[in-house]
């Protein structure tokens, strides 16, 4: 690995879930806010899940929309990536709703998952990951391939390696009960299963989220934070704001000596098409 090569920070700032800390955005104008000052922070790409303007966890194609001219009203060119997960329990009619304000890379997720204490079920069948992918695919939207475990991270190999074009990049998402332990070791085997060439990322929830994104950057990947993933910096200290995360994450990288990428050099990395595709009209059968 290259110390040479720069890390993309990837910063989800709000999430689907409410967290407990008071900190988490819950409008529309707050993920706005958040956005543009993670970015400002150094991170390259953010990973959204729109809120409606009163607050409230949002789907619909305007309120992502409606967030990216915002963002990029302020003069800000961060990568924005929008969710396809949407929220525990949203039909899968709803969740892909997010493509057609058409985001530069989306979130695929690749398997269904017991997801938390309570077991509720995450639902991402096959014929539905691969009608996502086509609908990516067909849109020019870069995949972002999340696995929440190993057999995942198969899938996702399998896509990245078939896929026309850029093919995406694959994330691990570390510490969910019902998924893969977020440990040093968890991270060496995956990024042992990502394909040549392809980009890679790792995080985990919670209180690992520091000590993964180490292990990450000194092997060759891509990190995220951000309010989604991180509820304390400290016993009893809620996080802040995103920006604290990624600037955390940022002297992480420069303590390690890998530098961050900005948002032209992650286009780079990621394949991503820049100015970011248009809303284009789907054939039936990719629907």
């Amino acid at each position: 690995m290259a110390f040479a090569d720069p890390v993309i920070i990837s910063c989800a700032v709000a999430g689907s879930i409410v967290t407990g800390n008071p900190n988490q955005p819950q409008t529309r104008d707050d993920v706005i806010e958040e956005t543009i000052a993670a970015a400002a922070a150094g991170a390259a790409i953010v990973h959204i899940h729109a809120r409606a303007p009163g607050g409230g966890i949002s789907h619909d194609p305007d309120d992502f929309i409606a967030i990216r001219e915002a963002v990029r009203a302020e003069g800000c060119d961060v990568i924005l990536n929008f969710t396809t997960g949407g929220s525990l329990g949203m039909g899968p009619d709803e969740r892909r709703r997010s493509l057609e304000a058409g985001p530069e890379i989306a979130s695929l997720n690749c398997g269904t998952l017991n997801f938390g204490p309570a077991g509720v079920v995450f639902l991402n069948p096959t014929d539905l990951i691969a009608s996502l992918a086509a609908e990516m695919q067909t849109r020019g939207i870069v995949p972002e391939y999340e696995c929440f475990d190993f057999g995942m991270a198969v899938t996702a190999a399998r896509m990245a390696r078939e896929r026309e074009g850029a093919p995406g990049t694959m994330h691990l998402v570390l510490g969910v009960i019902g998924g893969a332990p977020a440990s040093a070791e968890s991270v060496a085997m995956f990024e042992r299963m990502v394909p040549a060439g392809v980009p890679w990322m790792a995080t985990a929830i919670g209180r690992d989220n520091f000590p993964i994104m180490a292990v990450t950057i000194v092997l060759g990947g891509h990190v995220r934070t951000g309010l989604e993933d991180v509820v304390y910096t400290a016993p009893g200290r809620h996080a802040e704001s995103n920006a604290e995360l990624v600037e955390r994450a940022v002297s992480l990288c420069d303590a390690i000596g890998r530098p961050v990428a900005n948002p032209a050099q992650a286009r780079e990395l990621l394949g991503v098409q820049s100015p970011p595709p248009p809303v284009l009209q789907l054939p039936d059968e990719a629907v």
